[in-house]
């Protein structure tokens, strides 16, 4: 394990491998943050202690790395004065044991949330717990594994259980939180990325309404696609819809204008210019 500093770069956990024993904890990131113990909600239906649960947000997604208490107050209570701020972590740190744990015995110590002599704490990640982030990861893994392997079903069908976690939004209710920010960027690069491949895949196969689908889709995530841009123009052109084509074509263009003072790259220009010849 190792001291690390937090800050918004930070590089969240890039995947865990546990065992196939039937977890005692889950936990979803995308969509609502949801934890349950034995298929029970863990601090609902609200948590008396919001700072409680941004902990244990931070502990699930940074398993195994050590932080100091300054570093946590630091993190989570910045304007409040250091003395205030360490007993709000000792009682949040001793809450969240508690609810996690609800038979630990008194002054016995967590199996998950640690802390050593030089008073670090981290979490201890092991097979009772499951969160979608670790699927997430898995998914991935296996889709750009398959890919190379030129096994594209396999990649397409695990790139699209990726797509189903990342459609539902990371953490959305701390969209404004700058906390979770690196991690939230991580999961947008992935999202992105993954949407991409997928286009190049049923492009590849040569299934133009799912090319359709998922470059609108990730024209919603990042509205810049320049890759998502060209692969619907090459459908609606592969469709017979050549005006259509040149026309999302010239109106990526007027946007990237507009919007951000740039022009598009040279295949954008080149491609207009191809269709435009044999329109």
């Amino acid at each position: 394990m190792t001291h690390q500093r937090i800050g918004p770069e930070m590089t969240p956990l890039p995947g865990v491998h546990l065992s196939e024993a039937v977890p005692l904890y889950h936990v979803h990131f995308f969509g609502p943050f949801q934890v349950k113990r034995a298929n029970q909600p863990v601090g609902e239906p609200v948590w008396r202690r919001n700072k409680a649960k941004a902990l244990l947000k931070w502990f699930l997604l940074n398993p195994g790395r050590m932080f100091s208490t300054d570093q946590l107050v630091e993190c989570f209570w910045p304007n409040v004065a250091k003395k205030s701020a360490e007993r709000n972590l000792h009682v949040a740190i001793h809450y969240l044991r508690h609810l996690l744990e609800p038979d630990l015995p008194a002054r016995h110590e967590s199996k998950y949330i640690r802390r050593n002599k030089d008073n670090l704490y981290w979490f201890e990640l092991d097979e009772s717990w499951w969160a979608d982030i670790f699927d997430v990861h898995q998914h991935y893994t296996t889709a750009k594994e398959a890919e190379q392997r030129g096994e594209y079903s396999t990649a397409i069908s695990s790139y699209r259980h990726v797509v189903t976690y990342c459609n539902l939004g990371f953490l959305h209710e701390d969209a404004y939180d700058d906390t979770f920010s690196s991690h939230r960027r991580h999961y947008d690069r992935i999202y992105i990325e993954v949407l991409k491949n997928l286009i190049h895949l049923y492009s590849q196969v040569g299934m133009v309404d799912e090319v359709l689908t998922y470059a609108h889709h990730a024209l919603l995530v990042d509205p810049y696609c320049e890759s998502a841009v060209k692969a619907i123009a090459h459908s609606y052109f592969r469709q017979g819809n050549t005006a259509g084509a040149i026309r999302k074509l010239d109106y990526f263009q007027a946007f990237l204008k507009r919007d951000l003072g740039i022009e598009p790259g040279e295949e954008i220009f080149s491609l207009r210019k191809q269709m435009a010849e044999l329109e």
